[in-house]
């Protein structure tokens, strides 16, 4: 297998498996090490998704350990890929050129690792990430005019269908794609035939927007857990404090839970900082996110699928952030 396709980062996830293999003395480098390789590459796009979405190298080295046992001798040398291993990065390829990618990246081998399925790397993950479609919608997400359109249920369509789905994945953030988000994204399509129907019919993108938002989508079939929970959080800056405020009774249950058997706040010192890291990442990435949304890079406006994809995002989510 050649890798002469394969960015910095992806060729370093690969080694790193081989190392992840070799400390568990394994004979093969199976999807349960690329997963480990991925986690060991902090600054690539798999990383990022994947802490966003609460999963890291402790989590998964601990899931990996509960299904598959180290080995029992020391190995030296070159270790082999397992055929599940050979296929993921041969999947890697096609979702690459799916998305239009001229480069393998630790994106394409995390999405093909999720796409296979049958590898201890997708189970862990679906153990601990529901459903997992939410890898896939977090990692298009974070790839502007990532389109998915053969690989998912989407049939291949024009060229503004392809836009609006990935707008909608975008907008959707991670969570699962909803009506809501098809209905903007394709309210924002330019040129698309849906978008000049509805504005010839007196259908206002704005009204929609702000109808959606007074709107509750619990009691609707687009309701899920963890964006009912995000609607109700909040980003605050009190003098030099960053405040970070949940108000979803699940996590103010358990809040008073810890402070309970804490008898105080926890803080993240001593061996605790670690546990805190994920949450530090996530946060900085998301500020991050929000700022350039609100400052949009002139050299986003060049009329390509992605500028397409960054300006529909920055229209629909720019307002509501500055509210």
């Amino acid at each position: 297998m050649t890798f002469e396709r394969f960015t910095v980062k992806a060729r370093k996830v690969v080694v790193r498996a081989q190392e992840e293999a070799r400390l568990l003395k394994h004979h093969h480098i199976g999807t349960e090490h690329l997963l480990l390789g991925l986690l060991d590459v902090p600054d690539g796009v798999a990383a990022n998704v994947l802490h966003r979405l609460g999963y890291d190298k402790e989590t998964a080295q601990a899931d990996i350990t509960a299904l598959v046992e180290p080995g029992t001798q020391e190995l030296s040398g070159h270790i082999p890929f397992a055929p599940g291993a050979r296929r993921t990065l041969d999947l890697a390829l096609r979702e690459a050129q799916q998305l239009r990618h001229t480069s393998i990246g630790t994106e394409h081998i995390l999405l093909a690792l999720v796409r296979d399925g049958e590898g201890v790397g997708a189970k862990v993950l679906a153990e601990r990430i529901h459903p997992i479609s939410k890898i896939r919608a977090a990692v298009l997400a974070s790839v502007e005019g990532a389109q998915d359109v053969a690989a998912g249920p989407w049939p291949a369509g024009t060229p503004a269908t392809e836009d609006t789905v990935a707008a909608a994945s975008a907008l959707a953030g991670g969570a699962p794609v909803g009506s809501h988000h098809l209905l903007e994204a394709m309210l924002r399509a330019e040129n698309s035939m849906a978008a000049r129907a509805l504005r010839e019919l007196g259908v206002d993108p704005e009204a929609v927007a702000a109808k959606i938002d007074e709107l509750d989508p619990e009691t609707t079939t687009d309701a899920n857990p963890e964006e009912a929970a995000a609607r109700t959080m909040e980003i605050r800056l009190v003098d030099d404090e960053v405040h970070l405020i949940l108000r979803d009774p699940t996590t103010v249950t358990a809040a008073k839970k810890v402070t309970e058997l804490s008898r105080g706040p926890i803080q993240g010192v001593g061996p605790v900082a670690g546990m805190f890291v994920p949450l530090w990442r996530s946060t900085n990435q998301l500020l991050l996110q929000i700022q350039r949304l609100l400052q949009p890079e002139p050299e986003d406006e060049d009329g390509s699928a992605a500028s397409n994809v960054a300006k529909t995002v920055r229209t629909v989510l720019a307002p509501r952030l500055r509210r």
